[in-house]
């Protein structure tokens, strides 16, 4: 049979495993005498504490010169509490050791009774938790620095439950709207922070967003405790359980107040330049208008009398003379109507006198005419869906735009037939310069080796100028059609008679007939 087991070999067998164990586990065991103050250390303890086994072991005062001044109390009153009251006691410590290092400890107290039931010893445990004591330091370093963020980022949140009740906000969003929390968590909805002309808004979208749990940048007013409001824009996400139903939001507001301004200065500016534009336009016009009539008042009187003398002239020659110099008396006639001609067309080029006085269908029948016998396109002018009275400067912008058209179809079209369409409806006024040409391809515009499109880009400027509209549509051999459209709510045409009347149904320039 084996030999009975040694109980010292069990025992000191024992005792390597628990001291192997607290090493593992960073922790020591003591033991105080609560009459004679007399300690007892594991050799683990002298590990924890940086002391020299060869110090031998300390007594309560002086293993208390460990800890922290507050640590020092705390121990101390933890003691004699659990020798007053023989209850276990739990506390944590802070370790000034000799190489300078701080750590904690953990200590647990149990109070040892006779029995009597008086506590004559305690017995104990230390352990060093001072990774996850600064484990939980980081966590709520981190915790404190989230919550921060969320309370005081330059932009507002809020959480919603699926009423649309507001469960959670941020400190900025309280002092954009001059509110407490405890008025708003719990008590006040989502609706009820906006004002009244985007609570309906906010909740048609509310009902969509609980279904697709998305919204980007709406553009929305916050309503603030003083009645003043504050642009915003609302973007939110949702959280959804397990069976897809909406638990609750995650809502981002950002002070939009800066964008709206810009928004609005930017309009103001750009009100600014069209007005200027137009003024621009009206003195380019008033300027034609002056130097076409300085130019036929100045040169038609001459022209006419010379036309007058030359006639005369041929009259009061001797008839042998008239036969020498009929020749030259011809040429100068026919240069003198070719000059007559000439100037003509330059002062309906400057502006037509029938705009003025006759409005611009005269105007532009009259160009037509004249545009039919320098190039024999023949242009066709329908204005039967156009019953309304125009402003005197977009006649004149329409005007000039047609005649751009119709030159661009002459130098590069080919076509044979232009047709200018005008027309309006209650609300918009739309005028189309439509040839049968050749056409071309809108997107090599601008590139190599091609035109640049001058006269496109006059003709767009001029319209959008005006608060219009330009559109083009061209493709080789399908022709090219230009469109200019008014909003007429807008602007002065608010202010513009529109007579029931029909004008002219359709008017065909062709050879001979207007």
């Amino acid at each position: 049979m084996p030999d009975p087991p040694n109980v010292e070999e069990v025992l000191r067998a024992s005792e390597a495993r628990l001291h192997e164990a607290q090493a593992v586990g960073r922790m020591g065991d003591w033991e105080l005498d609560r009459d004679s103050g007399a300690m007892s250390w594991s050799p683990q303890l002298f590990r924890l504490f940086e002391r020299p086994s060869s110090q031998g072991i300390p007594d309560l005062n002086e293993a208390l010169g460990y800890y922290s001044l507050e640590s020092v109390e705390l121990t101390r009153a933890a003691f004699w509490e659990a020798i007053d009251t023989g209850a276990r006691l739990e506390l944590e410590q802070t370790v000034h050791l000799p190489s300078g290092a701080e750590r904690f400890h953990a200590t647990t107290i149990v109070p040892v009774k006779n029995h009597r039931g008086r506590v004559y010893k305690l017995y104990g445990t230390t352990q060093d938790i001072t990774e996850r004591k600064l484990a939980e330091q980081e966590l709520r370093r981190k915790t404190f620095e989230i919550e921060d963020l969320y309370q005081n980022a330059p932009c507002g949140y809020y959480s919603l439950d699926a009423d649309g009740m507001i469960i959670r906000i941020n400190e900025t969003l309280l002092r954009w709207l001059g509110h407490d929390r405890d008025e708003i968590v719990g008590r006040m909805r989502a609706f009820e922070l906006f004002s009244p002309a985007s609570r309906a808004l906010f909740g048609q979208v509310f009902r969509t967003f609980k279904k697709t749990g998305l919204l980007r940048n709406m553009d929305i007013e916050l309503l603030r405790r003083d009645g003043s409001s504050l642009p915003v824009l609302l973007s939110s996400t949702a959280i959804f359980d397990a069976q897809g139903n909406f638990v609750a939001s995650r809502t981002v507001l950002s002070d939009n107040s800066d964008r709206k301004q810009l928004e609005l200065e930017r309009a103001a500016h750009a009100a600014r330049l069209a007005e200027l534009s137009r003024h621009m336009v009206d003195v380019q016009e008033n300027e034609r208008r002056k130097f076409a009539a300085e130019l036929h008042d100045h040169t038609s009187p001459n022209l006419a009398a010379l036309q007058l003398t030359l006639t005369n002239l041929a009259r009061a020659l001797p008839a042998p003379v008239l036969a020498e110099l009929e020749p030259l008396l011809d040429d100068a006639q026919a240069l003198l109507l070719d000059t007559i001609t000439g100037i003509r067309d330059v002062c309906t080029n400057l502006r037509p006198a029938t705009l003025d006085y006759a409005g611009l269908i005269p105007a532009v029948q009259d160009y037509a005419q004249q545009f039919r016998q320098r190039t024999g396109i023949a242009v066709h002018l329908d204005t039967t869906h156009f019953t309304m009275q125009l402003p005197s400067n977009v006649q004149s912008l329409l005007f000039r735009i047609t005649q751009e058209a119709l030159t661009n179809c002459a130098k590069h079209a080919r076509a044979t037939n232009i047709r200018i369409q005008l027309e309006n409806s209650d609300s918009l006024l739309c005028m189309e310069v439509a040839d049968d040409g050749v056409g071309f391809d809108p997107h090599h515009l601008g590139e190599s080796g091609t035109a640049p499109g001058l006269g496109l880009i006059t003709m767009k400027e001029r319209a959008e100028f005006a608060g219009g509209a330009f559109e083009l549509k061209s493709a080789p051999d399908a022709g090219t059609a230009i469109r200019v459209s008014f909003d007429l709510q807008a602007g002065e045409f608010r202010r513009q008679p529109r007579p029931a009347r029909n004008q002219v149904v359709e008017h065909s320039i062709s050879a001979g007939r207007v």
